[in-house]
């Protein structure tokens, strides 16, 4: 079968599932159900999923108390419990995050996301302790109707803040517990077996891109390259019908190199800061497998100044390198290897960039056109200083 033919018939199921939703709202109440959405909870389904490990405790009461839609639905909940939920000190303040349209469903689920990040949130994150991100108390995927949830701390309840990427500057602190927390989640799994034994189903970086360009995004991705010229130097924009070929080769060639643990979207809108200020990472639901340079290359790329980002980025990779090997890596790369592998592999947040600026209006909004702009400044200016599209020959 091919893959028009499989997305097809995707689509078709996924739209009759979310047509039987809508015309007969359920409501889920065992754990066998997987919630559309945070207006299908029940407390009968959330003692299941919240006081399993608490005998007698019970959700005695909740409320859905706001939240947004984009790529996914996000919705905050406010939950009280009995006397001995209350004496185990069950979590109160939650942040559900759920695929409630077909769009966003379609996209998701096609694109092998909403298996990943539930692997991510159910699986990996209890083994990441010194991670600045929210743990999650329960995350489930269900193949059949295509659903899925996950059940995570509402941070901001707990004195997190999650700033406007466009007024708040990433200053050097901030870009070194950027670099840091990366080391530290590459370091953990770095050439690590599970992520092909235990983690399997965790998509490489390259398979991961097919699947989405599967999924025709693809063409939102060509059609930005139609709207980029006003903030593109013109030794790129001259170049543009590069820039997509290029990818997919540096994404081979990443998919091939040591692998380790990726976060995959680390833009500034996906940082957080946690009581002391110190920066954290949230949303995996792009998480995959392949070599450390997507991650960090994206994140100097798109977060910093074009100024900051080079007075600092060598003293930046070196500092990564030392963090690897401070957390147990034995044989970080040379600066010299890392300076390649980062002057190669800005690539990955070139085409979610443009995917994301070439937006069609069947396609989920996912970012404001005036960050993406200035992250679409910053990555161009970054490709001429490192001759990154003639960096892979």
């Amino acid at each position: 079968m091919t893959t028009k033919a499989q997305l097809f018939m995707t689509a078709a199921k996924l739209a009759g599932n979310v047509a039987r939703e809508r015309v007969a709202p359920a409501k889920a109440t065992t754990l066998e159900e997987i919630p559309p959405s945070a207006d299908a909870l029940t407390r009968e389904w959330l003692t299941a999923a919240l006081c399993a490990d608490i005998p007698g405790a019970v959700v005695d009461a909740f409320e859905v108390v706001g939240g947004s839609d984009g790529t996914s639905s996000r919705r905050a909940l406010r939950v009280t419990y009995n006397e001995k939920g209350q004496a185990a000190g069950l979590p109160t303040r939650l942040f559900t995050k759920s695929a409630s349209s077909f769009q966003s469903r379609l996209m998701l689920v096609a694109g092998g996301v909403t298996e990943s990040e539930t692997i991510f949130y159910r699986d990996i994150r209890p083994l990441l302790g010194g991670l600045r991100s929210p743990r999650s108390f329960f995350a489930a995927f269900d193949p059949k109707t295509y659903r899925s949830l996950v059940i995570m701390d509402d941070l901001s309840a707990e004195g997190w803040a999650f700033p406007d990427p466009m007024h708040d500057t990433v200053g050097r602190q901030d870009a070194e517990d950027m670099v840091d927390q990366m080391a530290y989640y590459h370091a953990a799994f770095w050439n690590d077996p599970r992520l092909s034994r235990e983690f399997g189903k965790l998509a490489n970086t390259e398979v991961f891109q097919q699947r989405i360009n599967d999924v025709g995004l693809l063409n939102a991705a060509k059609r930005g390259l139609d709207r980029i010229e006003a903030v593109t130097p013109p030794s790129i924009f001259r170049r543009r019908a590069d820039l997509i070929p290029t990818t997919m080769r540096a994404l081979h060639l990443n998919a091939t190199g040591v692998p380790t643990l990726l976060h995959q979207d680390v833009h500034q809108g996906n940082w957080l800061r946690d009581p002391n200020g110190r920066m954290g990472l949230y949303d995996w639901q792009a998480v995959a497998r392949g070599e450390w340079a997507l991650d960090y290359a994206y994140a100097m790329s798109v977060n910093l100044t074009t100024e900051n980002r080079r007075a600092w980025e060598r003293d930046l990779l070196e500092r990564y390198l030392w963090r690897l090997g401070e957390e147990g890596v034995p044989n970080p790369p040379s600066f010299e290897e890392a300076w390649l592998r980062y002057r190669q592999q800005p690539f990955h947040v070139v085409i979610f960039s443009l995917l994301t600026i070439g937006a069609g209006r069947f396609q989920p909004a996912m970012q404001p056109a005036d960050y993406m702009a200035r992250c679409w400044e910053r990555i161009a200016i970054f490709l001429e200083d490192h001759d990154s599209l003639d960096s892979l020959s």
